[in-house]
Formats: C-alpha cells, sequence, structure tokens
C-alpha cells in the first residue's frame, strides 16, 4: 500500500493501481522516482503522485453542492488554484530557449535564476506576486494565527513542495 495526494486536498491510501485521466480502467501505480511498480520495494521517502481519490473522482465539482463545502484541505497545505491556461503555460516553458530554472505560474514568464526569487522563498519576484503580499497580510490582521499571513507568499512553493513530497511530518 502507498499514499497519493488527492486535487482537493488530502491523502489517499492506494493499494496498486488507480484511476487516471487519460485512462478508462484503473493502472498500475509506478513510482516518479525509480520508475518501478510503488509496490515493490519501499517508496514512503519517494515523490507523491498527485491523483483524485475515489471519494472524489466523480463528485460533484459544482462549489455549491453541499460535497464541495465540507473542508477537505489537510491544515499544512496551502489551497491553490491551477491556472486555466496551465498547458499553455507548460508548452511556453518548454518552447523557451533561454536558461531558466522554472515558470511563474503567476505571471506566466520564466524565472531565469535563484536572484529572480523573492529572497528566502520560492516565489518569483514578479508584479503580480508582490502585489498578493497585501492581499494575504490583509486576513492575517484579524485572525489568531500570527504565522499567516505575508510569509505565506515567501512559503507558497516550499509548502507545496513540502506537502506533495514529505506528508510525513
Amino acid at each position: 500500500m502507498h499514499r497519493h495526494a488527492c486535487g482537493l486536498g488530502h491523502y489517499w491510501d492506494c493499494e496498486g493501481s488507480a484511476m487516471r485521466d487519460y485512462d478508462s480502467q484503473p493502472t498500475e501505480c509506478v513510482c516518479i522516482d525509480h520508475g518501478t511498480s510503488m509496490e515493490d520495494g519501499d517508496h514512503s521517502g519517494c515523490t507523491i503522485e498527485l491523483l483524485t481519490c475515489p471519494l472524489h473522482l466523480n463528485a460533484p465539482t459544482d462549489p455549491s453542492s453541499d460535497q464541495a463545502n465540507e473542508p477537505q484541505t489537510e491544515e499544512d497545505w496551502v489551497p491553490i488554484m491551477a491556472p486555466l491556461d496551465l498547458e499553455e503555460m507548460f508548452n511556453a516553458w518548454i518552447n523557451d530557449s533561454e536558461p531558466n530554472i522554472g515558470w511563474c505560474l503567476i505571471c506566466n514568464r520564466p524565472i531565469r535564476s535563484e536572484n529572480d526569487l523573492i529572497p528566502e522563498s520560492n516565489v518569483h519576484n514578479c508584479e503580480a506576486a508582490r502585489e498578493l503580499e497585501p492581499k494575504l497580510a490583509a486576513p492575517s490582521q484579524s485572525s489568531q494565527h500570527s504565522d499567516h499571513g505575508a510569509s505565506d507568499v515567501e512559503n507558497i512553493g516550499t509548502t507545496l513542495d513540502d506537502g506533495l513530497t514529505d506528508p510525513e511530518p
């Protein structure tokens, strides 16, 4: 048995095969890091595949539905919404001929080096990302949790990376 991360913000246990968007039947789970079956050996420290869990596979996507209003995100996860043009962004990144370390999903431009990141973070230091800082700080002023707010902008990439590659604290 191994774990997957559901796109709705929680982990789920899998017994060796799962449904994937591109298949009509469940297919064998293969370790992203080793290229071997997830059922062969210990893959607890390996990258976790993001797959919708069986519970949510055919769930309504209407935000007004009762099921959509249930809290489903693990406490240490940062909820995000993937850009609608994610595939276009991915293709732009692949086709970019200049050296880069990544692609900003906020401004849709390449991240050329670590110098292009907000200091001590994995977030691109673009105008759009800097504009998020006050929006994230506003809710924290009324919150009892002092660890939320502007620092969330600095930790978005790290939190996502940690949440998906290291599910155990």
